[in-house]
């Protein structure tokens, strides 16, 4: 029985998934001692192709400074677990609901403006700098009048979701 198996029965995961963590964690331990700062829980999650909430990082041990909490990649499984199995988390579907909500033209599409406004405004808000770079890597080009069609630009962020 390979290691991964082992340690993913152990924990109740997947062995590919023990693959993704002992990769991800091995990039996060910056002195090389087996040790990674809990402050990059979240960071570790996002690696491992998850999209937990910063209320599911909060909840799950994620620390907000650096330097309060060190964590060895056995602490890091349960975590993995409970931030996989968490229902917090947005997919593709929730957000093509709300976007419709912005569809003037009903035709997939929304106003370049408008989903800046979203990205800077609503949920885990991003920076103005963030929302600018996020529309302009994942957004097709705005028509004559401002508008963009909205599925490439999830279809591209929602991409990493298993």
């Amino acid at each position: 029985m390979s290691e991964n198996k082992q340690i993913g029965d152990k924990y109740g995961i997947h062995p590919r998934d023990v693959e993704k963590i002992r990769f991800a964690f091995d990039v996060y331990d910056f002195k090389g001692d087996g040790k990674v700062d809990a402050f990059y829980i979240g960071d570790l999650l996002r690696a491992c192709n998850l999209n937990p909430t910063l209320k599911t990082i909060d909840e799950i041990g994620g620390q907000k400074d650096k330097g309060k909490k060190m964590m060895g990649v056995d602490d890091f499984y349960p975590i993995f677990k409970s931030a996989k199995e968490s229902k917090d988390t947005g997919g593709i579907h929730d957000f093509v609901e709300i976007l419709k909500l912005y569809d003037k033209n009903e035709d997939n599409s929304i106003l370049g403006n408008e989903l800046y406004r979203l990205l800077t405004n609503l949920g885990e808000k991003l920076t103005k700098e963030e929302a600018k770079n996020l529309m302009k890597e994942l957004c097709e080009p705005e028509d004559d009048e401002g508008f963009m069609p909205f599925m490439p630009f999830l279809e591209r962020m929602c991409a990493g979701e298993g």
